[in-house]
């Protein structure tokens, strides 16, 4: 829609009004005492979250919603919990089906991409052939000689992704590799699972940026590349959330919950090490560290499957409360990639759903401002904190991240994000690992040590 000059301006005012209301540094109270964040922070330790981090990118991998990673994810979580004491309940429910695609490379790598559900379904019984690259793949002349038996590399056009495919069809390829351009965040394109009009009887992937520019280098350089493809359908997928509780000092039916939560699931074909294995190794540091501390509020660790889908995990969660336990949750801390590496980062945000502050982010502020992190309030969606605050309980996501100063709704993510490359060795900064640690650590002690009163006006209406 486009916008007149006089309608323009007004939306360049609001939006400036936007930018100073909602991406402000909230003033601390520097006058409370900081001897509990120097409890905190003396004892969280960036190298034991790396642990963490380590095992379940490197050693598990890809946390696919659904499928056997993700629960081997699942069982380290509730390992590391029941050793620290804690309380374990866990929740599955049903998820869609996935379909996933594997590339076997020269016969010495395999790439976990995406399949598309109306090429052919492999199972264990790969297609081999030599990979040619046709471009966009819409005309004749793009492919020469033509494809008879060859794995066809195409570069995906969404628009045009029907003629891709018939033409690939019509010149007797064996298979076709669409490579991914550009992420939904202006990130490196991930895998992922094209969808076509018409069904055909090839093997069809969706494979991500990173993967595309690695064949076509091969290519260039004279090689011949010969690859194996597979496709597999899972059907009948149930996904887990692993919540771990320490009850409170004292108990009843009102005493207040605070929760920090993060989602132990990936995108297929990423290791995920930043997006999530980084908020989960947060958690169950920040779990280690507490489990001694009690107080008269109860400290719940929710991690979630399935966020990659929906926010699945979450919202069965949360759709489960009744009303009474919905409102003892007096602030959820939502971890997600919160130890990238990515350079052009500023702050660690509090971003909550409508960019209001409320206890969480107030906390965290605050916390940041007495250890020297300053952490910046923000408005964003699109995480685990979302269907807390439609149910009317304060939350927030922390996350490291650039926000543009001239449109407040515009965000910076990781160019590696959700793809290949988010792994520890390019991707995780150690130091910001600590820092996240000791600014959530702190805020989540101070509202267990100080609770806000159940009723206030971020509360839902009973």
């Amino acid at each position: 829609m486009r916008i007149g000059s006089g309608r323009r301006s007004m939306a360049l005012a609001l939006a400036m009004v936007f930018l100073v209301s909602s991406l402000f540094f909230v003033s601390a109270d520097v006058s409370a005492d900081d001897s509990w964040d120097r409890m905190i922070s003396s004892r969280v330790d960036a190298d034991r979250a790396m642990d963490h981090l380590y095992m379940l990118s490197k050693k598990i991998g890809p946390r696919v919603s659904g499928m056997k990673s993700e629960k081997q994810a699942a069982k380290y979580i509730a390992t590391q919990l029941k050793r620290h004491g804690y309380q374990i309940d866990e929740q599955s429910f049903s998820v869609p089906d996935q379909y996933i695609g594997y590339v076997h490379l020269n016969g010495k790598e395999k790439w976990q991409v995406g399949a598309s559900p109306e090429g052919r379904i492999t199972n264990k019984r790969p297609v081999s052939g030599s990979l040619i690259y046709v471009g966009e793949g819409l005309s004749q002349k793009d492919y020469g000689k033509g494809a008879a038996g060859k794995m066809v590399l195409i570069q995906y056009d969404a628009d045009n992704r029907n003629e891709q495919l018939k033409r690939a069809v019509e010149n007797n390829a064996r298979g076709v590799l669409f490579y991914s351009t550009t992420g939904s965040r202006g990130n490196h394109g991930p895998a992922f699972s094209p969808r076509f009009d018409e069904t055909v009887d090839i093997p069809v992937l969706g494979i991500s940026w990173i993967h595309g520019q690695w064949l076509m280098e091969r290519l260039e350089k004279g090689e011949r590349v010969k690859i194996k493809v597979n496709t597999e359908h899972h059907s009948q997928l149930t996904s887990v959330n692993v919540i771990g509780s320490r009850p409170a000092k004292t108990r009843s039916s009102q005493t207040p919950v605070v929760m920090v939560t993060a989602h132990l699931d990936s995108v297929v074909g990423a290791p995920g090490a930043n997006d999530n294995a980084s908020g989960t190794a947060l958690a169950l540091e920040l779990a280690r560290v507490m489990k001694n501390d009690g107080t008269d509020v109860e400290l719940r660790f929710a991690f979630f499957g399935s966020e990659e889908r929906g926010l699945l995990g979450s919202r069965h969660y949360v759709d489960q409360l009744s009303d009474e336990e919905a409102d003892r949750i007096i602030g959820v801390f939502n971890a997600d990639m919160v130890a990238t590496r990515y350079e052009h980062v500023t702050h660690l945000y509090a971003m909550t759903v409508d960019g209001e502050e409320n206890p969480v982010s107030k906390a965290a502020v605050q916390a940041g401002e007495r250890l020297g992190h300053p952490v910046a309030q923000g408005r964003f969606g699109s995480s685990d904190h979302v269907p807390f605050h439609q149910r009317g309980i304060p939350a927030a996501l922390f996350i490291w991240m650039r926000v543009d100063s001239w449109d407040p709704l515009i965000y910076d993510i990781e160019k590696v994000y959700h793809t290949p490359q988010d792994t520890i060795e390019e991707n995780i900064s150690r130091e910001r690992m600590q820092t996240a640690l000791e600014v959530i650590g702190s805020a989540v002690f101070d509202l267990l040590r100080k609770p806000q009163p159940a009723q206030e006006p971020w509360r839902r209406a009973s």
